[in-house]
């Protein structure tokens, strides 16, 4: 292709036209009209070339003109991708987005000195752990700016950092060259049905409104515009029919898989929900692995060290305080800024230390907004808008509509305040919504101008409230589940035990593994009963493993086990894949549970008193190949042409119970000695080997 054809290939591909008629020898003019202006580029090829008689001629034609001097394809492309996205202006525009982001948070503190920043947290990455001195930041953006598409998963428990997270990685990658911007989204759950699609078009069309959607998407294709959208889960709808819910996040999916072409790179951040980490999840991510790489981080509780100094650590140490229902964010930014006299306070009443956040914070609104209500009546405001919010299942919504419920449901209360002004200071009801539409719990996002709490414990502590308050039947989606749980964990246990007996209608809706996670969680106890389950990276720091209870038939995938006491006669036909037991004891014989490639401390290994799943050679050539075939059509479906999955995760061979495990372990382990199966990227999956002779193989062993 000649130069001209490639220069005027990417003029055309940001909507000009190639005006020969117009153009003179080593001067190109390239045109485009936008809105009601007629524009045109003169490229001059030569540096000696004059442009000046050229850029007259097409001023009297009635064109704004721009003179540019050709030094190669790149930089033509780079300078028109800066002059229609207004690279300065959206880096900008970001770190307004940002500024806004911190000064949030640090008004939600009641402490003065309050400052921001980000402490990085332990993090597993595609099932590799990972300390708090692994800087979780810079290998994000090494993933972003890598060749090739890529889907990036961030999750965490709700109110562990995954916005903070994100608006970090899109700060750096801002910052770092002209060569990348970030289209940042926040998403909410509002009462507007959503359709993915429509969502995603409508943040590109936000986000650079000066720009067709396709030049956007094209872009972003081309991994120069990086995709960052923050709260994926929240589009995700619990009470929903479960086939709707797996019908839609794979809708969901399928747009983003499209855009993931040449160089793109997007970012999801997600609570832990189910249906990203279900088999749907696993076998969406297993059809596209030719298609675009893939990587998970999950984001675990924080380092108290890492928050607070040592002295105040040592402090929490000796206290009768359980350190370990501190770790939460918002607790320790908390513990860390308040003065040493309040800090002493809390040790001596250790079970009011949310209370204490929240009358510190409200009173601090009160002088801050010169706000005529009490703590107790600005409290039970916030709950009846957290009530407000169950029951119409969205977390934030317009300003609008916001400020209309409240001068719909809030008007005895606004005008109990506005009668507790003096005359000539007395706002007028307007004016009292205004206030408090800007109070500090509650968060204006400055990307999609809603309003919603000021973060997942704030809105976890009020959803807490208004179930410990509600005489009756009390029924939520689980998003507000975990919150009330993140916001209650704190408290003292037989507080954590009634807010558990009263969550007992909504968790009937919640899935197994949501309902495991949460009692975890708030009783760190796991506890029921659960037949043919699976569990996927768990982390079961307790010593009450199910005291009470029975597992019959479940599957642990990749979970980790620490100080537990594993009772066999509660436990039976159970299988545990990849997974790591850390000081744990048992009680009784392990009996019929099947422990698949185990990582066990000494203390462990000891006290289980196992071996590896013996590999002695399958008994007869008919069984090997009928078991060898059942593993490799989990690659090869029936009824498929050819290889539907590259990879395939260890568990999904074992889970259902089709065979016995170790008979499916003996079988793995000769297709590896075979060259069939090989080792993936990612830990704990297994890919095919293709290669033309283990091609025929497989298709023989499967009889296609």
């Amino acid at each position: 292709m000649s130069q001209l054809l490639e220069i005027t290939d990417i003029y055309n591909s940001y909507g000009f036209e190639y005006r020969k008629d117009l153009s003179e020898p080593n001067l190109l003019v390239f045109t485009i009209t936008l809105g009601v202006f007629d524009n045109a580029i003169i490229l001059s090829m030569i540096k000696e070339a004059s442009t000046e008689n050229l850029e007259s001629e097409l001023k009297d034609l009635g064109f704004q003109v721009k003179a540019d001097y050709f030094v190669s394809l790149k930089q033509t492309e780079d300078s028109l991708f800066s002059g229609f996205f207004s690279v300065k202006k959206t880096k900008a525009g970001f770190r307004r987005d940002y500024n806004s982001h911190i000064n949030n948070i640090i008004q939600s503190f009641p402490a003065d000195g309050a400052s921001y920043s980000y402490i990085k947290s332990p993090f597993v990455k595609n099932s590799y752990s990972f300390a708090d001195d692994k800087d979780i930041l810079e290998d994000i953006y090494a993933e972003v700016v890598g060749d090739g598409p890529r889907l990036v998963l961030i999750e965490a428990a709700a109110g562990f950092g995954k916005t903070c997270t994100a608006y970090e990685v899109g700060k750096i990658i801002s910052e770092q060259d002209d060569d990348h911007i970030v289209l940042f989204a926040e998403l909410s759950r509002d009462r507007q049905a959503k359709i993915f699609n429509h969502v995603l078009y409508k943040e590109v069309a936000r986000s650079f409104p000066a720009v067709s959607p396709d030049l956007v998407i094209r872009e972003i294709k081309k991994g120069k515009i990086i995709v960052i959208l923050d709260g994926f889960d929240e589009l995700l709808n619990e009470r929903e029919d479960e086939r709707f819910q797996f019908e839609k996040s794979q809708a969901m999916l399928e747009t983003i898989g499209k855009i993931l072409e040449l160089d793109a790179k997007v970012i999801l951040t997600t609570r832990k929900t189910a249906i990203l980490q279900g088999d749907d999840f696993d076998e969406w991510i297993s059809s596209h692995a030719d298609s675009f790489s893939f990587t998970r981080y999950s984001l675990k509780s924080p380092s108290i060290r890492s928050w607070l100094s040592y002295e105040r650590h040592e402090k929490l140490e000796n206290s009768r305080i359980n350190i370990k229902n501190l770790s939460n964010p918002v607790l320790l930014t908390f513990l860390r800024f308040i003065s040493d006299t309040e800090f002493d306070d809390v040790l001596s009443n250790p079970n009011a230390i949310v209370d204490k956040y929240f009358v510190l914070l409200l009173r601090r609104e009160i002088e801050r907004q010169t706000l005529e209500l009490t703590v107790p009546e600005q409290s039970d405001f916030m709950r009846r808008l957290a009530q407000h919010m169950i029951k119409s299942n969205f977390t934030r919504d317009t300003k609008e509509s916001i400020v209309k419920y409240f001068s719909e449901c809030e008007v005895s209360l606004i005008e109990l305040s506005r009668s507790r002004y003096s005359a000539e200071d007395r706002p007028t009801f307007e004016e009292m919504l205004e206030k408090l539409s800007n109070h500090a719990l509650l968060d204006r996002s400055s990307i999609d101008e809603k309003i919603g709490f000021v973060n997942n414990f704030v809105l976890g502590h009020f959803v807490a409230m208004d179930l410990m308050d509600t005489e009756g039947e009390w029924l939520a989606d689980s998003i507000f589940l975990e919150a009330a749980v993140n916001a209650y964990s704190s408290r003292t246990y037989d507080q954590r035990l009634a807010a558990w007996g009263r969550l007992s209608e909504s968790l009937e809706y919640a899935s197994d593994d949501e309902r495991l996670r949460l009692e975890l969680s708030l009783l760190d106890r796991v506890s029921g009963t659960y037949n043919n389950k699976q569990f996927n990276e768990i982390v079961f720091d307790t010593s009450s493993f199910f005291d009470t209870g029975e597992l019959n038939s479940c599957y642990f995938n990749e979970c980790t086990f620490k100080d537990c006491n594993f009772d066999f006669s509660r436990i039976s036909n159970c299988t545990f894949i990849s997974c790591l037991f850390y000081s744990c004891t048992s009680t009784n014989s392990v009996g019929n549970n099947e422990f698949i490639s185990p990582h066990m401390d000494d203390a462990s290994s000891e006290s289980f008193l196992i071996a590896l799943t013996p590999t002695t050679a399958l008994d007869q050539i008919a069984e090997e190949n009928e078991i060898k075939a059942y593993i490799l059509e989990k690659f090869w479906p029936v009824g498929k042409d050819t290889v539907a999955f590259a990879h395939r995760p260890m568990f999904i061979f074992y889970r259902g119970g089709a065979h016995p495990t170790a008979v499916i372990t003996n079988a793995l382990e000769e297709l590896r000695r075979d060259g069939l199966i090989v080792s993936a990227k990612r830990k704990n999956w297994v890919g095919l080997d293709l290669t033309a002779h283990n091609f025929m193989t497989i298709k023989e062993i499967l009889g296609r």
